[in-house]
């Protein structure tokens, strides 16, 4: 960030504590009155909007660098915590793109904390979505709230464009924007904070796994569930969360590889996704072919996709990363 976030130009300090914020509401509060008491406008939005960018970065950033590479399209889930909805296959030609956030914490908490505002105010959740697009699209993503529940809006609704498009088009919300940010450091850092972190938990559990087992496998807040068909596999869900209490599990790993799914069988996938929903857990599908997402997963447009990763060595790290966030 070119803008020191921890204080403002007088040298006020603004205890910001970023990564509760994502975590927890009521530190995501504190933070957010912590920058509109000590700066005021218009300087909170930009400090907010490059603390979402740092950390939505540092996430994306994990993530791509278990799939060894950056994405194709646009990534079907907004980050941990943050459900932001659109459609497959909507990237535009300048490769922008848009999505909507139809219960927005951060606009909820500032309805009740500062009320109505004249502009869209989710200046964290824009930055974190900025941060985790940019990881996963390997290019330096803007994303601007178009619409927002406290500005008046139904929901709050979101834009993202390379940074060099906005630019292009002259838009003077970027230019006052990347004053508060700068992206190559900000990425630097991040992958330096990737390089010295040791996943000591994961390591240990993916030596232990055998990929050829039929087994289910629990290993703290993630499962690993071969599929054996919606009604086997949502059976061996509702068991597994009853033995061992609500809250335990975050994320399912669901091995779909070599299933054949046609169309019964995809309409009993979704209900088992919508199970999972409705248990408030994040799924990661392994093994899908490519033709029957896009065939079949289309249909789930009203809830979050969920993630995919091409092998189970993939999909068990995936997991163990958005187990901490989720």
């Amino acid at each position: 960030m070119s803008r020191a976030h921890d204080e403002d130009a007088d040298g006020i300090e603004v205890p910001l504590e970023p990564r509760g914020a994502f975590e927890n509401p009521a530190e995501l509060a504190r933070l957010r009155r912590n920058a509109f008491e000590s700066v005021g406008r218009p300087y909170a939005g930009g400090i907010l909007y490059g603390i979402g960018l740092a950390q939505g970065l540092l996430d994306g950033l994990r993530v791509a660098r278990r799939f060894g590479a950056t994405l194709g399209g646009v990534p079907a889930h907004a980050g941990p915590g943050l459900p932001l909805l659109f459609q497959a296959g909507q990237m535009r030609v300048d490769r922008g793109f848009s999505g909507v956030l139809p219960d927005s914490i951060e606009a909820a908490l500032h309805l009740r904390e500062f009320g109505a505002e004249a502009e869209p105010v989710c200046h964290v959740s824009a930055g974190y979505c900025s941060g985790w697009y940019s990881a996963l699209l390997g290019e330096f993503q803007l994303v601007r709230e178009r619409a927002c529940v406290a500005h008046g809006g139904e929901a709050c609704e979101f834009e993202a464009r390379p940074a060099g498009a906005w630019l292009a088009a002259r838009d003077p919300w970027a230019a006052t924007l990347l004053a508060y940010v700068d992206f190559d450091a900000m990425r630097h850092a991040a992958l330096a904070k990737l390089s010295e972190s040791v996943d000591e938990a994961e390591g240990t559990m993916m030596g232990a796994f055998d990929p050829l087992s039929p087994a289910v496998h629990v290993w703290g807040p993630v499962m690993v569930l071969p599929y054996s068909g919606a009604s086997d596999s949502g059976e061996a869900i509702e068991t597994i969360l009853g033995d061992i209490g609500p809250g335990a599990l975050r994320v399912i790993v669901l091995d779909l590889t070599g299933a054949h799914i046609d169309e019964l069988e995809a309409t009993g996938l979704l209900r088992l996704l919508e199970l999972l929903d409705a248990h408030k857990l994040e799924a990661i599908l392994v093994g899908l072919p490519e033709a029957a997402a896009r065939r079949w997963l289309s249909r789930r447009a009203l809830l979050s996709l969920p993630l995919r990763a091409a092998d189970i060595t993939e999909g068990i790290s995936l997991a163990f990363q958005l187990a901490r966030f989720v």
